[in-house]
């Protein structure tokens, strides 16, 4: 009487309806537990046990659909909602995290691509009433009566599982791809850029796994800097406004407008968000000896640091350092913030680094042995620093494009006095959350995935 119930499509069973399982068995690769009672459904069996554990049997129809991304197999358990997929990957999705995302229009505005339901609506103990197999995807209705239906794709990105969120961080964020000594600076032409999506969805993940790229053949005027930018996004304002040029001044307000020596740097450390990307286009480059840039992966330092000395490693990620700046520009400005050398994230990779001795303050937030204990490991770190640096000098009409949460910039020192014309550079910024968007923009465009 059960089985031929079961096999009919459009039967159903109330929650009060139980069986008793029989010992471990396996399915496929998982091995499913002793659970006390489960609720057979039309395709599978919704675990109702008080004990967090995977059912011990399942009755399961063939699903009519089978592609990779279908979903093939689901049973309930205390928490959660196990999944399979045609291409044999499985799942457990939390029961309060497919209720708070129910794609129906009452619980998701597709148009604004934003969740209607809130969180003081949310039961952390709900449990699903039925589940159910259709077209591929998994229904699922709640105590109340609501049916919330999920496409076998959608539930397939959104897996849990540690090989889908790898790749969900890839969306996210590309992975950096470290360099030395020996690193070649990438080069992209002006107008291939500007005029091919595919050319600068290339150009995009360039600059996002190396954190430094080099345009060629651009105009030598003001301008195509801001025009290459708005292709992208918008810039990022600052004081200087929304871009501003680099050239010798008399008195000068900023060591860039100086010939002096400058050391390896990232840009506005005294912000406390500093600009994600930093853009030089060389409109008129000094021409004796002197004006080029020194360049270097911080991130690949910082971690050479921490393999040869990780207490000074660990000085720097910690020391709170106070970087400042004032002045006129657009207007009147005192910029202080206060930050560690070498920022990590949540998950303790570095994420950000604050390195400016032009900018970096006399007063310190440390005692005197802190001080000392600070000097020592900045001093470690500069080394590798240019141990690991290259050297470029641009020419009019190259655009160089560089990560200023990673990738260091400096400039040796030349003589203005020595040149028939002033070394004129345009600068601009724009950050991350452009760039990025644009390249899942592209990445969409083209329908192309990325480690």
């Amino acid at each position: 009487m059960f089985a031929s119930r079961l096999a009919r499509s459009s039967w159903r069973v109330s929650a009060a309806t139980l069986q008793t399982t029989a010992a471990p068995v396996s399915a496929g690769n998982v091995t499913i537990n002793k659970c006390q009672n489960y609720v057979p459904v039309v395709a599978r069996s919704v675990c109702t046990s008080p004990v967090p554990q995977k059912p011990s049997k399942t009755f399961v129809e063939k699903a009519v659909y089978n592609g990779p991304k279908d979903v093939t197999e689901s049973m309930a358990h205390l928490k959660t909602i196990e999944v399979a997929f045609g291409d044999k990957t499985r799942s457990l999705y939390p029961h309060v995290w497919l209720r708070e995302n129910c794609q129906c229009h009452q619980c998701f505005n597709g148009d604004a691509i934003a969740r209607v339901i809130l969180v003081d609506e949310l039961d952390l103990n709900i449990k699903p009433k039925e589940i159910q197999l259709v077209n591929g995807g998994l229904r699922v209705i709640w105590p109340d009566g609501h049916n919330s239906v999920y496409a076998g794709q959608w539930l397939h990105q959104r897996s849990f599982t540690d090989e889908a969120r790898a790749k969900q961080r890839s969306e996210f964020a590309l992975k950096k791809v470290l360099w030395g000594s020996d690193f070649k600076v990438h080069k992209m032409d002006f107008n291939l850029a500007m005029t091919d999506d595919r050319a600068l969805l290339e150009w995009l993940i360039i600059l996002e796994k190396y954190g430094i790229i080099l345009v060629e053949n651009s105009p030598q005027k003001t301008g195509p800097l801001l025009d290459f930018i708005n292709r992208l996004g918008f810039a990022r304002p600052t004081h200087y406004g929304t871009s501003y040029e680099l050239q010798t001044e008399a008195i000068p307000n900023n060591l860039a407008y100086t010939g002096s020596k400058l050391g390896l740097h990232t840009d506005l450390p005294y912000v406390d968000y500093p600009p994600g990307t930093t853009w030089l286009h060389c409109i008129r480059q000094h021409e004796g000896k002197g004006g080029d840039n020194d360049l270097s992966d911080g991130v690949h330092a910082a971690h050479l640091l921490k393999e040869r000395n990780r207490t000074l490693y660990d000085v720097l990620t910690r020391a709170p350092i106070y970087f400042q700046d004032a002045g006129f520009e657009t207007y009147d400005f005192r910029k202080i913030t206060k930050a560690p050398t070498i920022q990590l994230d949540e998950e303790g990779n570095i994420s950000r680094l604050n390195i400016s001795s032009q900018s970096r303050d006399s007063l310190m937030d440390l005692d005197a042995e802190g001080v000392l204990l600070f000097y020592k490991a900045l001093k470690a770190f500069n080394d590798i620093l240019y141990e690991i640096s290259i050297r470029v000098k641009t020419k009019p009409g190259d655009m160089l494009v560089l990560d200023n949460f990673r990738v260091l910039h400096g400039r040796t020192p030349f003589d203005p006095s020595t040149a028939s014309g002033k070394r004129l550079l345009h600068n601009a910024y724009i950050d991350w959350s452009e760039l990025r968007s644009k390249r899942r923009v592209l990445q969409k465009k083209f329908g192309m995935e990325l480690e």
